[in-house]
């Protein structure tokens, strides 16, 4: 059970290759030539066109079933909420300050994040996405080669954070899809591996977006989560991201 209490906890914060080494320049256009194809592919001009969406849907873990509903506001606010046997979790971000509600550590109060999980929530809270304009969030993405995820030839990107972070992309080179990504971070003094698995792709509003996500921690896993339903330019005030009050009750947002 504490298991899975600290891997819900991760998520609402969340091949061997051999190539030969391409210049800056080439690297460059080769990495815009496979954007360019994602984000048409994608839609990015449509998700540019609005400014909030609520997406709605469940967490899979062994026998339980967790609904959770997640708020994106550009350009980085943030809010992920769960409910687990009775409980409500939640993490938020405004764009510079994280905090998180876990009533399970044994206390209802707003605890704020550390600097370094702001910077992990800033990736997950980037309203276009890590990779869109990139190089001005201080991003540094380099073509590695092409590879296989299962049976699916992909590119390889690998993304450096100015924290140093690196995520390793995936993208389908027939359908200009994200099939996976992967990371390595420290948890506890341990190297945890994150691979996550995107699929199940559906267009609302002619936004593209995958509706099954799969996480594996060290090649196990973890959870499975499924996306119900995407809302887009919905009200969302910006107070839903701002840390509450001390025994404030992180209860609903009043947004449907």
């Amino acid at each position: 059970m504490k298991k899975i209490f600290i891997l819900l906890f991760l998520l609402l914060i969340s091949f061997p290759l051999t190539f030969a080494q391409l210049d800056d320049e080439t690297n460059d256009d080769t990495v815009n030539d496979i954007l360019t194809l994602y984000f048409q592919t994608i839609g990015q001009d449509k998700l540019l066109a609005t400014n909030t969406y609520v997406t709605k849907g469940k967490i899979l873990q062994s026998q339980f079933e967790i609904p959770i509903t997640a708020y994106n506001k550009r350009p980085m606010d943030y809010r992920l909420e769960a409910e687990f046997q009775g409980m409500k979790i939640v993490t938020g971000f405004d764009g510079t300050t994280g905090w998180a509600i876990n009533p399970m550590t044994g206390s209802s109060d707003p605890q704020p994040m550390t600097s370094e999980q702001v910077e992990r929530t800033k990736l997950q809270a980037d309203y276009d996405g890590m990779f869109y304009d990139y190089k001005e969030k201080g991003y540094k993405i380099e073509f590695m080669d092409k590879d296989y995820v299962d049976d699916i030839e992909v590119y390889v990107l690998k993304l450096t954070t100015p924290t140093d972070d690196i995520i390793t992309s995936y993208i389908d080179t027939e359908n200009n899809v994200l099939l996976k990504t992967s990371s390595t971070i420290m948890i506890q003094d341990v190297e945890t591996k994150f691979d996550t698995y995107y699929s199940n792709y559906k267009f609302v509003d002619e936004i593209l977006s995958p509706f099954s996500i799969e996480t594996k921690v060290n090649g196990q896993t973890a959870t499975n989560i499924t996306v119900d339903e995407i809302k887009y330019n919905v009200e969302i005030p910006d107070s839903v991201f701002v840390m509450p009050q001390l025994s404030a009750s992180p209860d609903s947002t009043g947004i449907e």
